[in-house]
């Protein structure tokens, strides 16, 4: 097959030969490659720069969540454990640990034994589409993220995100954290797996590109390595979190004893230049966007207030990255059809702050390019848009190219709900294989969405959810409860505008309004009635903050509304439990798969069938079927009362110190529930394998136990019916 050329637009500069290594790290969820080391490796490269990008967030799950990685969490965890298991007493803190603990020993080896398994099912294309071996793989996947944590208590590293006991938003916190070998999950990792990988080769520059808050303790981790391990190597860090602290990073010289520079905003030619300057061919200062010390000053260059051009951008450049770890049956490629957001208006958001100059959208002929390149070069047809919001134009525009191509492709965008939306475009649309559109709604109150200068009507909304229902685009919405002075009444409108249109509605995304630091609210508070904004010395890097409203919903109100919310929409989206489990590259390779024809919206509702509990149809009269524990289901014995410590850190009424107790315990992880069982009830469950029937069950309990037949009968099918209630126990 003949293969598009990549677009790399020539430059004059060639610099001496000096390696830079990009580094990604966690933690980021590994379901595709993020957008930026490609991006930035692309123009390095045009700019004949000797360059290597490295994914060490996807190689770090890939490591943690197998055998042989969660080998040594579950060792380094069971010594924890026996200390803990061998006291005559635990304090109120140690029942914390105890109960992480001891959780993570209880399901530890199954979960070791199957992740392996588990992580192929999500990368099998067969697999991966049968919902009930997706969720389950799934479950073990997040045992073994919660496995690994305890060994680091309190530490908690989900596929979302990572939480300590230091904050995130504390920059003295963070430089206490990435020092802490007892708590810091990646140091260990870092040293003996990433050190060597960075420094190969002698690099004389690395560049460690934070884009999410929940990468700032790891990303300084690994700046914090590998400086300690060579002094010389100049560290860079870059990305949008940085962006938005420019003001307090420009003050705090406390981090650059962890690297040595910071680049702002859109960071390909400064990069550039500061390989130029490293190459001792330009002058620091000649570097814009580069805050950096010397001497014992902060220095902030000139930042640029035009961007890149975008159109004299290459296409990104994914070489090196180990495409073939990411937790995804098909790669799906990210691309971008512009810069910043040509709404740029709504006043909660502060996305537009992270980009230099104005909105810049690529040519359409260049980003045809770039998807048909990548398509030929990495074999994939899936394509997502990481722009806030592409503009009907430009979606219209490259429909077109791609129709006229017959470039067969699944993409998904965020866009808005223009007036310019048309069926004839939403036709279009779904012949150029567009399978998901992404809206941001917020509320569905007129009075509301002014006050959000969302520039959008409600007329407009159901008219195009309609058109795109009509031609087989999923449409889903984004949408904010809690926006100050929205009422109760205002909010109950936004929950019935998307539940009497569920058919053209098909699933969304809502949380509690979160007041951002560059957002028009936080920069004029008494234009939206904000009263109080809460500030701590301590936490100096804050990209958001909690604040009080003298009109609307409380905090407490917002959560109540969402909990409505979503008990309601429980009952009216049979699907909700996939649509609101599978993360947007996942779900978006479900529609497309269970997609029938073009002008149809696939249906995953017929698939909930499959994830209902097994036991419905058996009945206990019969003796020859098999007790099967569920799923999340896991049964020990420990020193202490397991199960009297949940109970009470759910209620709040924490027991004081607690002395030693030996109990049994039934776990259940999925649904967060604990049970202390008896002797005899551990003796069924330990059988309740799938391999002994009932009848050889109740036989065994009445030589143990020294009961009649029919005592014994009695209580084993009365004490399974009860788990077969409870979702505990199933029957085959």
């Amino acid at each position: 097959m003949k293969m598009s050329k990549q677009f790399y637009p020539e430059y004059s500069y060639s610099p001496k030969i000096m390696l830079t290594k990009l580094l990604f790290p966690p933690q980021w969820i590994p379901t595709q490659p993020y957008l930026s080391l490609p991006s930035l490796t692309a123009f390095l490269k045009a700019n004949k720069c000797d360059v290597e990008q490295i994914d060490i967030n996807v190689s770090f799950y890939d490591h943690v969540l197998s055998k042989k990685g969660l080998q040594v969490y579950y060792d380094r965890a069971q010594i924890k454990f026996q200390e803990l298991e061998s006291k005559n007493e635990l304090s109120p803190e140690l029942q914390k640990q105890y109960v992480a603990l001891s959780s993570s020993i209880l399901f530890g080896n199954r979960v070791i034994k199957c992740v392996d398994e588990a992580k192929k099912v999500i990368q099998n294309k067969e697999d991966f589409y049968n919902i009930e071996k997706l969720f389950n793989a799934f479950k073990i996947l997040e045992l073994g993220l919660k496995l690994a944590s305890s060994a680091y208590y309190p530490s908690n590293l989900t596929f979302h995100s990572y939480d300590m006991r230091y904050s995130c938003r504390s920059s003295k916190a963070i430089i206490e954290a990435i020092n802490d070998g007892r708590e810091n999950i990646f140091i260990e990792y870092f040293e003996k797996y990433t050190l060597p990988e960075v420094l190969k080769d002698n690099p004389g520059l690395v560049g460690i590109s934070i884009i999410n808050i929940s990468q700032l303790i790891p990303g300084l981790t690994l700046a914090n390595i590998i400086k300690k391990a060579n002094p010389d190597i100049h560290i860079n860090i870059g990305g949008s979190v940085f962006t938005r602290l420019v003001n307090e990073i420009s003050h705090n010289k406390d981090l650059f004893t962890v690297f040595d520079s910071v680049i702002v905003h859109e960071g390909e030619t400064p990069l550039l230049n500061l390989i130029k300057h490293l190459n001792n061919e330009c002058d620091i200062r000649d570097v814009p966007n580069l805050i950096y010390i010397e001497g014992s000053e902060i220095i902030v260059n000139s930042l640029s207030s035009n961007g890149e051009d975008i159109n004299s951008l290459p296409t990104p450049c994914f070489d090196g990255l180990p495409l073939d770890k990411y937790l995804s049956p098909e790669l799906v490629i990210p691309v971008l059809s512009s810069r910043g957001c040509y709404w740029n208006r709504c006043t909660f958001c502060d996305h537009g702050f992270g980009y230099s100059g104005k909105y810049r959208p690529r040519d359409v002929d260049l980003l045809f390019n770039d998807i048909k390149s990548l398509n030929e070069k990495h074999e994939t047809s899936f394509f997502t848009f990481q722009d806030e919001g592409l503009s009907t134009k430009i979606i219209s525009a490259l429909s077109e190219r791609i129709i006229k191509d017959k470039m067969a492709i699944s993409w998904l965008a965020d866009s808005r709900f223009e007036s310019s939306f048309s069926p004839e475009l939403g036709s279009k649309l779904s012949l150029s294989g567009c399978k998901m559109l992404y809206f941001g709604l917020e509320s569905a109150n007129e009075r509301v969405l002014k006050c959000m200068d969302k520039g959008i009507k409600k007329e407009n909304v159901l008219k195009i959810c309609k058109y795109c229902s009509d031609r087989g685009i999923w449409a889903h919405l984004f949408l904010i409860f809690g926006f100050p002075t929205e009422t109760h009444e205002e909010a109950r409108e936004t929950m019935e505008f998307i539940l009497q249109n569920n058919d053209i509605i098909r699933s969304m995304s809502f949380g509690s309004f979160q007041l951002t630091k560059h957002s028009k609210v936080y920069e004029n508070p008494s234009m939206f009635n904000v009263s109080k904004i809460y500030y701590d010395g301590e936490i100096d890097l804050s990209l958001w903050y909690d604040c009080d409203v003298t009109e609307g919903l409380s905090k407490k109100d917002t959560d109540g509304v969402i909990q409505e919310f979503y008990n309601k929409l429980s009952k009216r989206y049979l699907d909700l439990p996939i649509w609101s489990n599978l993360d947007r590259e996942h779900l978006f390779l479900y529609i497309a798969h269970y997609k029938k024809s073009i002008n149809e919206v696939a249906d995953l509702s017929e698939l909930i069938r499959v994830i209902k509990k097994k036991a419905g149809n058996k009945s206990m009269k019969k003796s020859n079927f098999k007790p099967v524990l569920n799923e999340g289901i896991f049964i020990g014995t420990f020193n202490f009362n397991l199960a009297r410590i949940i109970h009470s850190d759910l209620t709040g009424n924490i027991p004081g110190i607690i002395q030693k107790e030996k109990v049994n315990v039934l776990f259940d992880i999925d649904n967060n529930r604990v049970f202390t069982i008896s002797n005899l009830a551990k003796d069924i469950l330990d059988r309740s394998n799938g391999e002994s029937n009932i009848s050889e069950i109740i036989k065994i309990i009445k030589e143990k136990y020294n009961l009649s037949y029919i005592e014994s009968d009695s209580k084993c099918k009365s004490f399974l019916n009860g788990l077969i209630e409870k979702n505990i126990v199933y029957l085959k």
